[in-house]
This record gives C-alpha cells, structure tokens and sequence, in this order.
C-alpha cells in the first residue's frame, strides 16, 4: 500500500473555503460555489506529496512537523511516532497549536 502524505496548506485553504461559503441560513447554500470549487482545485493542483523518507528526515531535523487529521479514537488506536493529532474538523480552528517556520505535513492513514 502506498502512502501519501499531502501538505496541510490545502486542507486549510479548502477548509476555509467551504466555511466561509456555508450559509446556515440557506439550504440550498449547503454545496460550494463554483468559483470555490475552481479555487479549491488550484489550491489541490499545488499540493506536493512526499516520500515517507522525506517526510521523516524533515521530522528528525526539525524543519516538519506532522499532523494526523484522523478523529482522537483513530489516533489512540495507533500513530506516527512525533505526530500531533488534530482532527480534520478542528484543523482551522487550531492552526495556531502548529509551530511557526515549519513545514506541516498532514495524514490520515
């Protein structure tokens, strides 16, 4: 099986862009407009996948910091060694928990 690890910069972007587009008041507001659509796939065009090589040498010296997005059970029940766990759902909200200057990788599996 292989796996990815993306950039924690789209997750966000996309994030933030479905909560901000979400209207509570509007039903038919519940799907993303198109213009955010479009955003969201350019900011997914610029996502850069790693290597899990890479991925633990940046986390050994110190230039990474990795996030699994997995729920808190998810995570109880086995993680990377080092990674910090904040949940998909939270990822917004508790950005500023992630150290300044460093890359942030995100999993999920």
């Amino acid at each position: 099986m292989r796996k990815a690890v993306t950039l924690f910069a789209v997750c966000a972007f996309a994030s933030g862009i479905a909560g901000a587009q979400y209207k509570k008041s509007s039903p038919a507001a519940t799907s993303m407009p198109v213009n955010a659509t479009a955003a969201v796939e350019q900011a997914i065009a610029k996502v850069r996948r790693i290597s899990e090589a890479d991925a633990s040498r940046m986390m050994k010296n110190g230039t990474a910091v990795l996030v699994d997005v997995r729920s808190n059970t998810q995570f109880q029940l086995g993680h990377i060694k080092g990674a910090v766990n904040i949940p998909n759902s939270q990822i917004v909200a508790r950005f500023k928990e992630l150290p300044p200057g460093r890359m942030v990788i995100t999993y999920c599996a």
